[in-house]
């Protein structure tokens, strides 16, 4: 709902049926911009070509021999390529991120239709467990049901086919059984509000004056097109501005996680979850100084909530 410039509120359908919600501040956290693509604020999809990095639906296998798998990618990094870190860092490592290209090659040799071309693999609460991140479905519009929906059938598909994978390819593996699916794709990229912060300032590991969250991971970057990604990382970590979550020409609405005012490049490192809930913080509490001392979340005063924000525990520099 918008008046002139001004967001008034947002119209929802539940099972009370259609009602507004009026609000004197709005703030947009869809993921996808819904609030402010509906109002009118400028947003894109996607690199030039238009294209946004794939969703990956996650998956958990347990029964996993994990010391044998460390094992044998520390005896054997010339087997067991490695893409992030030295092989006999893998003996004791708490998170596990490898490329075991030569596997998935074989794999494709075959007859295994994998979506990726390196195999990423994190370390769960029991010892016997991994969390596998390679199911990758290109193409996929969030913001399209329809696309969406084809997007959750073909990923469900992808993941029995790395299952399989696993169990032939990969030591450790062998006996292991798949425990637990996440409930839906995770969405790495959508509609996002005009380019602010870009990766060249998060690989400068830039500071800003309205600086209101600090970030250290990395721009990690899965092609649109291909099933391969890139890992680049600025050796510290870099400074959020304020003015990410505030739209242009539009009044009363503040933007945050993945959806604020990021390039295609750049919201590949601000995208994680822990980046978007200091977001999420900082425009709660910007919302709040700005209704109090009756000013607009564009005129809010920044300094006053860095303060609030270092007050309550936040890390700012």
């Amino acid at each position: 709902i918008r008046e002139g410039n001004e967001v008034k509120g947002v119209v929802i359908e539940s099972k009370a049926g259609r009602e507004a919600i009026l609000a004197r501040t709005v703030i947009d956290c869809t993921g996808d911009a819904d609030v402010a693509f509906r109002a009118g604020v400028e947003c894109r999809k996607g690199d030039a070509e238009g294209g946004m990095q794939p969703p990956t639906l996650m998956f958990s296998m347990r029964g996993v021999a994990t010391q044998r798998l460390r094992d044998a990618i520390a005896e054997h990094p010339d087997i067991y390529d490695m893409d992030i870190m030295p092989a006999e860092s893998f003996r004791n490592e708490k998170f596990i991120t490898v490329g075991l290209r030569n596997q998935i090659a074989k794999a494709r040799e075959a007859g295994i239709d994998l979506p990726v071309a390196r195999t990423i693999l994190i370390t769960g609460m029991s010892e016997d467990e991994i969390w596998v991140n390679m199911s990758r479905v290109n193409g996929v519009d969030p913001t399209d049901p329809g696309s969406y929906t084809r997007g959750e059938i073909e990923a469900r598909k992808q993941v029995y086919r790395i299952r399989k994978y696993l169990r032939q390819f990969v030591p450790g593996f062998e006996n292991a059984w798949m425990d637990r699916v996440a409930p839906f794709m995770g969405i790495r990229e959508s509609t996002v509000g005009k380019s602010v912060l870009t990766a060249e300032d998060i690989l400068a590991c830039r500071h800003f004056d309205d600086a209101i969250a600090v970030a250290s991971y990395p721009v990690d970057l899965h092609h649109p097109k291909g099933g391969d990604c890139t890992l680049e990382y600025c050796g510290d970590c870099y400074d959020i501005p304020y003015r990410v979550l505030v739209p242009e020409k539009v009044e009363n609405l503040l933007v945050a996680g993945r959806c604020a005012s990021f390039t295609h490049e750049a919201m590949a490192s601000t995208r994680v979850m822990s980046t978007c809930m200091a977001l999420g913080e900082a425009a709660g509490r910007a919302a709040r100084i700005a209704l109090r001392d009756g000013v607009k979340p564009s005129q809010a005063d920044v300094a006053k909530l860095r303060s609030e924000l270092k007050r309550t525990g936040a890390y700012l520099r």
